[in-house]
């Protein structure tokens, strides 16, 4: 299971050609203030771009706790929810329904691996060893810089 998460979440993104208007624009520097309106389509603030990817971590980490709570679902389902409510969702109203953005297969890619945070933390917690968080920690980071570049934030 583990194996098939890293090959979509690492390795998928980098290989699908998709009708963009320009080429992804490689940005490696995380420490750069941008400014993106998580909530709301004409509001928002800056933070730097390292900011941006732990917020979005965190909050799709919290959603994930807060659907396993109040629903009773498994936390699997829990966590699948908000990595996809919170990461793919978006993308597809504003970049395939409102054409807000031109489609970015590496940022969105990104961003599905950045909000899959509960996913890899339940399957690390699964191993109930010291084994698996560690597997599942540097699957995280090492994905984390292996596509932050990428990301549009």
């Amino acid at each position: 299971m583990l194996k098939w998460l890293l090959l979509v979440l690492l390795v998928l993104p980098g290989t699908i050609v998709a009708q963009a208007d320009e080429a992804p624009v490689r940005d490696c520097n995380l420490a750069r203030r941008t400014y993106d309106n998580p909530f709301s389509d004409n509001a928002g603030w800056s933070m730097r771009r390292y900011q941006w990817h732990a917020f979005y971590a965190g909050l799709s980490t919290l959603a994930a706790y807060g659907i396993h709570k109040t629903t009773k679902l498994p936390s699997w389902a829990s966590a699948a929810i908000a990595t996809v409510g919170i990461g793919l969702i978006p993308h597809i109203r504003g970049g395939l329904i409102n054409h807000d953005y031109a489609v970015n297969p590496r940022d969105w890619g990104f961003d599905l691996f950045d909000r899959a945070a509960p996913t890899i933390l339940l399957i690390g917690r699964s191993g109930k060893t010291w084994q698996s968080n560690t597997l599942a920690a540097t699957t995280f980071i090492g994905g984390y810089f292996a596509l932050a570049c990428y990301s549009s934030p």
